[in-house]
């Protein structure tokens, strides 16, 4: 494996508080040792899809095949993922995706981590998916795990059965119930899902999530959660903790869907695809299955350290 690699850094999972200097500090950290055959980060009107899309088309990078690390989320890494297949879908860079902390981060750490990682080579092939259609434009979005739209509410539906990190589940409430207390029809949105023959409609939707399952019988899981008043989000996860199995009439919905499911989106206003801001308008694509995707595993130890 090359021992170079192109870097890309979500800038808003950083904490606020000096954020230009600690990006700084990690580009010299990661050019000082030579890691870094280019380093982009993400701003406020450029995406790490554009970014990626860039170093694609990079003629100085066309004979090479150096391996792609997001230093961010997984979000972050689907958004890098589709900027690299979309230019050309055959050609698999190893991703190696290494997951910010909410607490200060060490750049010597970080470092020495990605090093680690790159030298151990341990790559798998890991279940990739993706979204064709309209997304916003004609084309395709891929995706390993799973694939968000509206706010993140991933601590708030977990498999109603696992430990989650309490701090930020609180967190996530307390976002819902801001965003329901303002205006709840600048935060919803109405969409369709179509299987075959069957069709669903779901008309106040605060967010959804499409996960990869990996599983030819069961390729995907749908997880929604709907309008509902705050104190039922709360309700329902207490009696989710206790093993209540999907308590849909709280709001929450969780779903297989087959591949080739058709979705709809309407009446979009401010809603975000993968923690990106979608244009007002309708979306439609196909969720479909797509092969396997080579990813870098960090070593446990490594993991934990985070």
């Amino acid at each position: 494996m090359s021992e170079q690699a192109h870097i890309f850094i979500e800038s808003a999972l950083l904490p606020h508080k000096n954020k230009t200097g600690l990006l700084d500090q990690i580009e010299g950290e990661l050019t000082k040792v030579g890691l870094a055959a280019t380093f982009k980060k993400s701003k406020p009107h450029h995406s790490l899809y554009q970014k990626a899309r860039l170093v694609a088309r990079d003629k100085a990078f066309a004979d090479r095949m150096d391996p792609i690390v997001v230093i961010g989320n997984e979000a972050a890494a689907n958004e890098v993922l589709s900027g690299f297949l979309s230019i050309d879908p055959d050609k698999k860079r190893p991703l190696l995706l290494f997951q910010l902390s909410e607490k200060n981060v060490k750049v010597a750490d970080l470092v020495n981590q990605l090093t680690a990682a790159l030298k151990a080579e341990a790559i798998v092939e890991e279940p990739m998916a993706m979204i064709e259609g309209n997304v916003p434009n004609k084309g395709r979005r891929y995706f390993l795990h799973y694939l968000q739209v509206g706010p993140d509410f991933s601590a708030l539906l977990p498999t109603f059965n696992q430990k989650v990190v309490w701090k930020q589940a609180w967190q996530q409430f307390l976002d819902f119930w801001n965003l329901i207390s303002r205006n709840q029809d600048k935060v919803t949105f109405a969409w369709s899902l179509r299987q075959g023959s069957s069709y669903q409609l779901y008309a106040k939707t605060l967010g959804l999530q499409v996960l990869n399952q990996a599983d030819q019988d069961q390729p995907f899981n749908l997880r929604v959660v709907n309008q509902v008043a705050w104190p039922k989000i709360l309700l329902t996860y207490l009696q989710g903790k206790k093993g209540r199995e999907n308590p849909s009439r709280r709001g929450f919905i969780t779903k297989p869907i087959k591949n080739e499911a058709a979705i709809h989106i309407r009446d979009l206003q401010s809603v975000k695809l993968d923690g990106n801001a979608l244009e007002n308008g309708a979306y439609s694509f196909q969720v479909k299955e797509a092969g396997t995707y080579p990813v870098i595993s960090l070593s446990k130890s490594q993991e934990s350290s985070k």
